[in-house]
């Protein structure tokens, strides 16, 4: 893997006026771009990108199913989305970004066998302090986006230690948009941790035969928060545009 720092997309971030970094892998060539090496080797919080693991995880452990498995909902009334409040399967927990289904999730795993999984993914730093259900919103896990660029490709490679699978199920389920000739799935993350909002949108990108594993991670104050949550797809879609991973159709 050769990497590169490319500045050429600066200004999408000065025009959205937000600190980022985008961090692009070519799963054919193996060369890596980079538009802030500093940033790109920080760790932070997942947030919601935990729930990508956390489903392999369920699956390969067997608290999960299959993709149509349900869990109830207990009638508390959460914030975040009124989707959250209602049962869900595993393919609904994933599109809505259902926070208490995956801390359900976590529990049923266990610290032990979460733990375990996490360092056999080389995940971040594979930390699960403080508590089981909240180690990836408020604890202290942390991964940087080099490192979310590496899970990814590992899990499109079909190299993590789980079944093929259940790594097949997740990466279908993470589909956001596509059409023939070109795909774009990832999953986003949004946390507010010591003042500091991180947003998170990390993923897989196809077109023409070509996949790219990508993550992009922008930071702004707490105050902001709200603002970094559509500004997480808008900004991807634009950087993956802008270095030829999707198809000038798919910015329509």
């Amino acid at each position: 893997m050769v990497e590169r720092v490319n500045v050429s997309a600066q200004s999408l971030f000065a025009a959205a006026q937000v600190e980022g970094v985008f961090v692009l892998r070519s799963l054919t060539t193996g060369e890596q771009i980079v538009t802030d090496a500093a940033l790109a080797g920080t760790g932070e919080l997942p947030a919601s990108t935990f729930k990508i693991p956390n489903a392999l995880v369920g699956l390969e452990r067997g608290v999960l199913a299959g993709a149509d498995a349900t869990l109830k909902w207990d009638g508390a009334r959460r914030g975040g989305s009124p989707e959250w409040n209602r049962d869900h399967d595993l393919g609904s927990a994933l599109r809505d970004s259902t926070v208490w289904f995956f801390q359900e999730v976590a529990r049923r795993i266990g610290a032990e066998a979460m733990r375990a999984s996490l360092v056999a993914f080389a995940y971040g730093n594979a930390d699960i302090g403080g508590g089981i259900d909240r180690f990836w919103l408020q604890g202290e896990l942390r991964i940087s986006p080099r490192e979310q660029v590496e899970f990814m490709s590992r899990l499109h490679r079909r190299a993590l230690p789980v079944a093929r699978e259940h790594m097949a199920l997740v990466e279908h389920m993470l589909t956001r948009a596509q059409a023939p000739g070109w795909s774009w799935r990832g999953k986003t993350g949004l946390t507010v941790h010591e003042g500091r909002a991180v947003g998170w949108l990390v993923g897989l990108a196809e077109r023409s035969g070509t996949t790219w594993a990508y993550a992009l991670m922008l930071r702004a104050p707490e105050a902001e928060a709200e603002r970094l949550m559509p500004l997480r797809a808008e900004l991807a879609r634009a950087l993956l545009l802008h270095y030829g991973a999707l198809p000038a159709e798919a910015g329509r």
